[in-house]
């Protein structure tokens, strides 16, 4: 009888808060919902609970200090293991702690893998599915190691970021673990190990140097793998964006030039709105001065008006009067000397003011001509004033309501798009660095590394790699994957071609829909061939492809795949354990036949998240 594991819970424990449960009773469970509600986190929880080294931290874990899962082992029995969230150490009880007050505490198990021993958390997993004191092949010298359940993991639990790797499924990119990860397939594929294989007497010195280095490089692949993971960004995507960042900085860079030449011509419009309006404003302001002299002026003519009418009246008196003795002294008029008195000709006089008046006159008309002139002037002007203060408010209003404000938001997005290109440009320098390394690891490696896959590939037959293949396409055909057509496994990358099209240089979507098939075809070869697995898979975001597909030729949406791909988990896994992480809900046609789980992020509505909403915790 094949030995089978099966996760029947996972549960998050602290004193002052509500326990987080999530149970696995059906072989097939689907975990869905909005976003941020800890799905994918689940899947880590897991994998940190079957011997990952840690555990991340999210704000939700606040108040939780442990996590249990609950196994049943078809060997075994039904085991919980309960881990600190810091990890270290199990505690392990006998039962399903979460469903019975009976559970017996069966002490405590390591974390760390000891080879042959069950008192480790990797032993009593690999003892479970009979793969306990099982050896891998870790070098092109032939050294081995013993196989730890982490080996396998990776192949059964595929976390998000996993799922759509461009790399091969089966490997994680790491040098110095390769030969390892290669070893642990043909040990899944064929149930023979590398314990018979006997290494090299002797090493030379340079060898041993070279492990050294190769082992440094792969520590700073691993940190520049890990910076990349940390940002969630493939290449292809930076690619993609700095291209579309350079259209739209280019296309800014012409809006703001012609938001600039907007507002250039503006400002010098108005610039000269108000040039004409301080010269109107300065004239008007002359006219006035002008107006209040010129005022005085035509009252200067008015009093010289006045005292000349009154030397011509009174000329004309004293020119017309008659002349008779003197009153006085009775002297003659011949006699009188009239002239002598009035130091002067008076009928002169009374001509030249006369004369005088009359040019007050000419002068005083033209004044007035003029006066009337510049008040006509003024009033114009000031008609003037009026248009050209109402043209500068318009002018003015339209720099400060619209174009200041549009070249602004230009000048704002153009710096956003510059400040995005330099965080992408930086980032590719991080996939730039890591070619370097693993150009240099190549150079100084490519020799063992050309042995390790000789090696491999000879415990490889080709008639397991096609049946496998055979495997994975049968699935595909099954999901009706649009693109089947034949399905091969390419030694050189350790992955499948899939109609022609090696499977990693697919679109991000449906490299996550054929990487499942992948994992399952593993799953369902060594069951039909009695080999040991354990007989489930986790999946986080299998269907990726119909909810954000890359583009046209990445989109499953308007096929039958979704509906074919639950449909065939459902009827032909009745005897192993599939938990699929999505964010849409599976068909409704399948409404009890699978065991559902919702995280709606509504606290008014069903269930919250993983974690319950914490009432300080407001809205994720």
């Amino acid at each position: 009888m094949d030995e089978t594991i099966q996760i029947r819970n996972i549960s998050f424990l602290g004193s002052r808060v509500a326990p987080a449960l999530i149970d696995f009773d059906q072989n097939l469970s689907v975990v869905c919902g909005a976003s941020d509600t800890g799905k994918s986190f689940l899947v880590e929880a897991i994998d940190f609970l079957l011997g990952g080294k840690e555990l991340r931290d999210i704000p939700e874990l606040s108040g939780y200090d442990k996590a249990r899962i609950t196994i049943e082992s078809s060997k075994k029995g039904l085991w919980t293991f309960e881990r600190s969230i810091a990890g270290g150490n199990y505690r392990i009880f006998e039962g399903n702690i979460e469903a019975a007050t009976d559970a017996k505490e069966g002490g405590t198990m390591k974390m760390k893998h000891a080879a042959g021993r069950e008192d480790n958390i990797s032993g009593w997993l690999l003892g479970a599915i009979d793969l306990l004191s099982k050896y891998v092949r870790k070098n092109a010298n032939g050294d081995c190691r013993s196989l730890s359940f982490r080996d396998i993991a990776r192949l059964i639990i595929v976390n998000e970021q996993e799922i759509i790797r461009q790399d091969s499924p089966f490997l994680t990119g790491q040098y110095v673990s390769k030969t390892a990860e290669k070893s642990t397939l043909k040990l899944m594929l064929t149930g023979a190990d590398d314990s018979a294989i006997v290494p090299a007497d002797t090493r030379k010195q340079s060898e041993s140097n070279d492990q050294a280095k190769a082992e440094i490089l792969e520590q700073w692949i691993a940190d520049v793998e890990d910076e990349i993971t940390e940002h969630g960004f493939g290449r292809e995507e930076l690619e993609e964006q700095l291209e579309k960042l350079e259209e739209s900085i280019s296309s800014s860079r012409e809006q703001l030039q012609l938001a600039q030449s907007q507002l250039n011509e503006m400002i010098t419009q108005r610039r000269e709105i108000v040039k004409n309006r301080e010269a109107i404003k300065d004239r008007i302001d002359d006219i006035a001065n002008m107006l209040e002299r010129f005022a005085l002026l035509k009252a200067q003519y008015v009093t010289d008006l006045h005292r000349l009418m009154a030397i011509e009246e009174s000329g004309s008196l004293f020119v017309h009067h008659e002349r008779v003795p003197c009153p006085l002294c009775g002297a003659l008029p011949e006699a009188q000397h009239s002239t002598e008195e009035c130091d002067g000709d008076v009928e002169s006089i009374v001509i030249a003011a006369v004369a005088e008046m009359e040019k007050i006159k000419r002068l005083a008309s033209d004044l007035d001509s003029t006066v009337t002139s510049l008040r006509d002037e003024s009033v114009r002007l000031s008609e003037e004033l009026i248009e050209i203060e109402s043209k500068f408010s318009g002018v003015d209003s339209k720099i400060k309501s619209a174009i200041a404000p549009e070249l602004s938001d230009v000048q704002s997005n153009y710096s956003e798009f510059v400040d995005k290109r330099s965080k992408v440009v930086l980032l590719l320098s991080v996939f730039n660095k890591l070619d370097k390394l693993r150009a240099q690891r190549e150079e100084l490696f490519g020799d063992e590394e050309e042995a390790g896959n000789q090696n491999i590939a000879a415990k490889l037959s080709s008639q397991i790699l096609h049946d496998f293949s055979k495997t994975v396409e049968r699935i595909l055909d099954a999901w009706d994957f649009p693109d089947t057509g034949s399905v091969y496994f390419d030694e050189t990358s350790m992955d499948f071609v899939i109609n022609g099209k090696l499977r990693g240089n697919r679109g991000k979507g449906l490299r996550a829909i054929t990487h499942a098939a992948v994992t399952l075809g593993l799953l369902e070869f060594c069951k039909e061939r009695s080999l040991p697995h354990p007989r489930f898979v986790v999946l986080d975001s299998p269907l990726l492809a119909y909810y954000k597909p890359e583009g046209e030729g990445d989109s499953l949406q308007g096929t039958t795949l979704k509906q074919k791909f639950y449909k065939y988990l459902i009827e032909e896994h009745s005897d192993s354990q599939v938990i699929i992480v999505e964010n849409e809900h599976p068909p409704d046609s399948f409404e009890g036949q699978l065991g559902l789980t919702v995280f709606t992020k509504n606290p008014q509505h069903g269930r919250f998240g993983l974690f319950p909403l914490k009432e300080s915790q407001g809205q994720m």
